[in-house]
Formats: structure tokens, C-alpha cells, sequence
């Protein structure tokens, strides 16, 4: 419900993102997001039966460790769950991670049983929001928990409108929503002149649906 769900380095552009939506499922607004090059912020008030509600806070940026290398760190909260997650990328590797509660840990939550090449969510997310006038190219992500690849599938475009067909794959690690375990799901991109006008994400009989406000 979250999009980290669903995604300031591997997908760096000249104009900065920084926008706000909103969040629908069945047609009824549960929520909100806000997102930046470097943030994420949700809020989810109605969803069904409540079980995706609370706050989702993360970020992305360049921190200083004792020996003075500079590397990106990942930070998220989800209060509602109290769990914080602090991973720590270096040229494309992860090279720590740090799950709170330790029992929220998975296999995936050791650094070295990360795959390289991955980015951060916040990244991630900001790779298919920010304007273009192509389909994103595949971006993985990882979340202290689990890998996540998304990557187009097919693409049509008529006049100013671009709609971006996506696949969304939990790669490596559990999937989404114990014990549902929801490892694959349905992403349709819609840009029109360039700008995003609707992301959904669709598994089973769910869709949930991002719109700009």
C-alpha cells in the first residue's frame, strides 16, 4: 500500500522531482504521497479494513563514515510496524544494513546477499516519476528486505500521451504482504507531454492507483 511499495545518485537529472499524490484503491482515496529526489513521505488513512494504514517516511543521501568515505545512505520508518531500516550503498554495492526489530530481518538483510548493481528505493520511485519522453529503462531496488526489479514490458503512444507498460518483480527475498508473499504485480506508467499523470500497480484483484494532486 505503501509503493516501497513502491523508488539520489544512479538516476541523478537536471530537474529535480519533488511532487505530491494521491493514492486510491477500488476507486476510493486512501492516502497520500510525497516524493522528492531525496524523500518519500505516505499517509494511509482508509484502506480496506485498515491494514495498510500509518506513515512511511524514507530517505536518500550522502553521508560521511569515520574513515571518510562518502556513501549513500538509506533511511526508512514505518511507526505503525516500528521497524527502521538503514542500508548503505557504495558505487552500486550495498554494503551494510541495519533492520529494527532484528526479528524483521530477512535472508536478504545481509549485506553481502545483496546483488550488486541495485539502488534505493527513493531512487527508484524517483526514476519513474520524473518527466521523459521514454519509457524508464529496468531499475532494481532494494529495500533492507527484499530486491525489486521493474522493467518495461511494451509501450504505446498517441499524440502527447505515453503509456509504459511495466513488470514489477520481487527478485530476490520474500514477497510483499506476510503471508501473502505477493511477488509480482501489473505497473501501467502514463506521461502525457512528459509528465506522469497516473501510475497503478495491480496484483490480484487489487490496483492501487497514483495520481498527481
Amino acid at each position: 500500500m505503501r509503493l516501497a511499495v513502491i523508488l539520489v545518485t544512479a538516476f541523478h537529472a537536471t530537474a529535480a522531482l519533488s511532487d505530491s499524490y494521491e493514492l486510491s484503491l477500488g476507486g476510493n482515496v486512501i492516502g497520500t504521497l510525497d516524493a522528492t529526489d531525496a524523500s518519500i513521505s505516505s499517509n494511509v488513512t482508509n484502506s480496506p479494513l485498515g491494514v495498510g494504514n500509518g506513515t512511511f517516511d524514507a530517505s536518500s543521501k550522502a553521508v560521511r563514515l569515520a574513515d571518510d568515505t562518502v556513501v549513500t545512505q538509506y533511511l526508512s520508518e514505518a511507526p505503525r510496524k516500528n521497524r527502521t531500516i538503514s542500508v548503505l550503498h557504495d558505487a552500486g554495492q550495498v554494503i551494510e544494513t541495519v533492520v529494527n526489530p532484528v526479528g524483521d530481518a530477512t535472508a536478504l538483510s545481509v549485506a553481502n546477499s545483496v546483488p550488486a548493481g541495485v539502488t534505493d528505493p527513493v531512487s527508484g520511485l524517483a526514476h519513474l516519476l520524473r518527466d521523459r519522453a521514454t519509457c524508464p529503462e529496468p531499475v532494481s531496488f532494494y529495500d533492507g528486505r527484499r530486491v525489486i526489479t521493474v522493467s518495461p514490458t511494451d509501450q504505446s503512444a498517441e499524440d502527447a500521451t505515453l503509456t509504459c507498460r511495466m513488470a514489477y518483480r520481487v527478485t530476490a527475498g520474500p514477497g510483499h504482504f506476510s503471508p501473502l508473499f505477493i511477488s509480482n504485480a501489473k505497473m501501467n506508467l502514463r506521461y502525457e507531454g512528459g509528465a506522469l499523470t497516473m501510475m497503478t500497480v495491480g496484483a490480484g484483484p487489487f490496483t492501487l492507483t497514483v495520481t498527481p494532486r
